[in-house]
């Protein structure tokens, strides 16, 4: 029985070592798509300010050592990126020049 207690104990702490390494991990690969969504709604003339700012408080998160704030930051960046990539298609596909500029 002694075992069985030493053993579930050794798993308990290795879990809560891993919980943080994971979640460093994942702000960082999380924060490198991002950059790269923002990258690519730049290049379609549809980045929004906003995600560079949240890009850029997740970064200064990640230097600090508070990776839970820096995962929530650049899951939130992640999100304006594909939102302003999806704001730009449909502009590219729904604007037409008015018929004063046309001529």
């Amino acid at each position: 029985m002694k075992k069985y207690i030493h053993y579930i104990a050794i798993i308990g702490l290795l879990s809560v070592m891993v919980v943080p390494v994971q979640a460093a991990a994942s702000a960082s690969a999380v924060l490198a798509e991002a950059k790269q969504l923002f990258k690519k709604a730049d290049k379609m003339q549809g980045a929004w300010v906003t995600t560079d700012k949240l890009i850029k408080k997740a970064e200064a998160a990640m230097k600090k050592g508070d990776k839970k704030a820096a995962l929530k930051l650049a899951t939130k960046a992640k999100q304006e990126a594909q939102l302003s990539i999806t704001q730009a298609e449909e502009q590219l596909k729904n604007w037409s020049e008015p018929s004063y500029i046309r001529q």
